[in-house]
């Protein structure tokens, strides 16, 4: 439950991140997390019905199909997600500062700190969907 939970807050803060967008743009945009959350979740019923993950006895290669499946839409969700912030946040630096050294040293700083918050978020959303598991 808290799988979906945390879907379904990740895209609300993707539609509030899009307000003032176009109507296309937030469609598209939505659309796709909202398809790749629902291939997301199936994929992790599918796996965990075949490799018995929380009834029984796991087979083997279970956790390791978990693991694939977990990481590879890490990346699914995390990169669109990150550059969809680094537009907003460069395009609100372009509105706020009219110096152009101030917008590069912001830009860098921006750059570096999204950097390591796309880091950490790797690991987040593998705790979250994979867990503890071996």
């Amino acid at each position: 439950m808290f799988k979906i939970i945390a879907l379904i807050l990740h895209l609300f803060f993707i539609y509030f991140l899009l307000k003032g967008e176009k109507k296309v743009v937030k469609f598209i945009v939505l659309a796709f997390f909202t398809s790749l959350s629902i291939i997301f979740m199936y994929g992790i019923r599918f796996i965990a019905i075949k490799y018995h993950l929380y009834d029984g006895p796991v087979l083997d290669g279970g956790f390791s199909s978990l693991m694939k499946w977990v990481s590879t839409f890490s990346y699914l969700y995390i990169i669109p997600s990150f550059l969809i912030i680094t537009y907003k946040l460069f395009g609100m630096a372009n509105k706020l500062f009219e110096r152009t050294w101030v917008k590069v040293v912001m830009f860098l700083f921006w750059l570096i700190v999204l950097a390591g918050l796309a880091f950490l978020s790797f690991y987040i959303f593998t705790l979250i969907f994979y867990g503890f598991a071996p």
